[in-house]
Parts: C-alpha cells; structure tokens; sequence
C-alpha cells in the first residue's frame, strides 16, 4: 500500500516535472520567435524607410523632368532647340562662328 502511494507520488511529481518543463520549453520557444520577429520587423522597417527615400526621389526627378517637358513644349523651348541643335536663326540674328 505505501508503495502504491509511493508510486503515484512519484507519478505526480513526474507529471508535475514535466509539465514545468513543458510550460518553460513553449515559454522559450516563444521568446525566440519574438525576437526573430522583432529583427524582421526592423529589417522590414529599414526597407520601407529606404525604399521611402527612393520614390520621394523619383518623384522629384518626375516633377523636374515634367517641367522640363513642359518647357520643350513652349515656343521658347522649341525655338531654343532649333538654335542649339538646327542652327535656326531669327529674323534680327546674325551667326559667328567663334573657333575661326
């Protein structure tokens, strides 16, 4: 009889002992998944403050190249440009030639 209570005592505390464990292995478990999420989340975050910098800067780069579309597109642009690239000259102008 007493080794029957002796038994189921010892049950109990096996029991209780590998509950303990059971209780502290999920606690790590978890404690290493949230710091492995932790890291993404900051590597994820970095990303997003890298890729923020590069559209704030193709967005300025579209601004300026619209306004430089819109500029070709006015009569001084073209008129610029076909004195610079087709040698158009203007009623009142008159060409010199530096390099002779």
């Amino acid at each position: 009889m007493k080794s029957d209570i002796l038994k189921k005592k010892s049950v109990r505390i096996a029991a209780a002992v590998l509950a303990v464990l059971l209780v502290l292995g999920f606690a790590f478990f978890m404690y290493t998944q949230i710091r492995a999420q932790r890291a993404k989340l900051a590597e994820i975050r970095e990303e997003k403050e890298r890729l923020l910098e590069r559209l704030y800067e193709l967005q300025r780069e579209q601004e300026r190249l619209e306004s430089n579309l819109e500029y070709v597109k006015s009569n001084e642009g073209r008129l610029r440009y076909a004195r610079e690239n087709l040698g158009y000259l203007g009623e009142d102008e008159i060409r010199v030639n530096v390099n002779e």
